[in-house]
């Protein structure tokens, strides 16, 4: 059972979407190193199956695999009989272990985010409207109201450096109509040694629910540490040279350039109410350590990361994905 337990977690933390996540669940349960008999003999061939659901049904393959966040191992071995074969004439008997897992929604923080922000008018999950891969606002450039052609039908106008490249226009004049100056979706400290503490040991000053209004939590953000603690966790990882979440994720990695944080839909002037959770992976222009925020921004640039895909705890890279875009592995049966 321990062993049915353990492998059936470690193959769900595997699961992201793809067939490639259903592989690598597939081998993280025959590279299991658990043993039973007293942790003297290897299980053998164990069945792996997967689900949509906890309650099946259960496929070996799935494909496509978007949407499968459980996985079920089920192991036979054979139990050494002592003192009934005298009376039932056989020496060992089957004994059947099976054990399910799955990726369970988040729905509050109360530590684990970074103190920025993605913004999305598309409140479905996981993905939210972004796309793995893409260029988009951690945090915005600086608003400037009285530029030539500021307005919800001219976005682009209203900043005084572009958005990151691929931010929708949705995004842009959801920024431009209920933000405007007073936000940038930064909801972090002042305080240069917390902000540190919030970007690097993941610290947050208040829990963060879905349906949250985060608008009064929210500032500005054109603190010049942001960038610096921005590049000194990104410098923390064996891998600054990969600028794609695909290389990167195929390549050693620690898993210190991903970072998770809420989606917020700006829907009035006073009310940014938290949709739900996304990983996003740092930028960086290694090897070694990294400067690249502190050099391609300064207080009127926007930092942009890349969106890798739902978040999952306790893994080296994104998750399937569920109703809120971020999960916790656990045993559901």
């Amino acid at each position: 059972q321990a062993y049915c337990d353990a492998a059936a977690l470690a193959a769900t933390l595997q699961l992201d979407g793809t067939t490639a996540g259903i592989t690598s669940a597939q081998a993280a349960v025959t590279n299991s190193v658990n043993k039973w008999n007293l942790n003297t003999t290897a299980v053998t061939s164990p069945t792996v199956t997967f689900s949509i659901a906890a309650t099946g049904p259960w496929v070996s393959n799935p494909t496509p695999a978007n949407g499968y966040l459980y996985t079920r191992v089920t192991a036979t071995a054979p139990l050494p009989l002592y003192f009934l074969p005298v009376i039932v004439g056989k020496t060992t008997q089957n004994v059947t272990s099976s054990a399910t897992a799955g990726q369970i929604d988040i729905t509050s923080f109360p530590r684990g985010l970074v103190p920025f922000s993605a913004v999305t008018t598309t409140a479905v999950g996981p993905t939210f409207g972004f796309t793995i891969g893409k260029s988009y606002d951690i945090q915005w450039p600086q608003y400037n109201g009285t530029r030539g052609g500021c307005g919800p039908a001219n976005p682009d106008k209203c900043f005084v450096s572009p958005p990151c490249a691929d931010e929708t226009n949705a995004s842009k004049t959801a920024v431009v109509t209920n933000w405007q100056a007073s936000n940038s979706g930064y909801w972090g400290a002042s305080s240069n040694s917390i902000i540190r503490q919030e970007v690097l040991d993941l610290i947050q000053l208040q829990a963060v629910d879905v349906g949250t209004n985060m608008f009064p939590v929210l500032s500005n953000g054109t603190k010049a540490s942001e960038a610096i603690y921005l590049d000194e966790r990104a410098s923390q990882d064996i891998n600054t040279t990969d600028n794609t979440v695909s290389g990167y994720l195929a390549n050693a990695h620690n898993g210190r350039r991903l970072i998770a944080v809420p989606f917020l839909n700006p829907v009035s002037t006073t009310s940014t109410p938290v949709v739900g959770y996304g990983l996003f992976f740092l930028m960086a222009n290694g090897p070694g350590a990294s400067n690249y925020y502190r050099r391609i921004t300064n207080g009127n640039d926007p930092f942009c990361a890349l969106y890798a895909g739902p978040y999952i705890t306790g893994a080296g890279g994104p998750g399937a994905g569920g109703a809120t875009g971020a999960a916790r592995v656990k045993l559901v049966l």
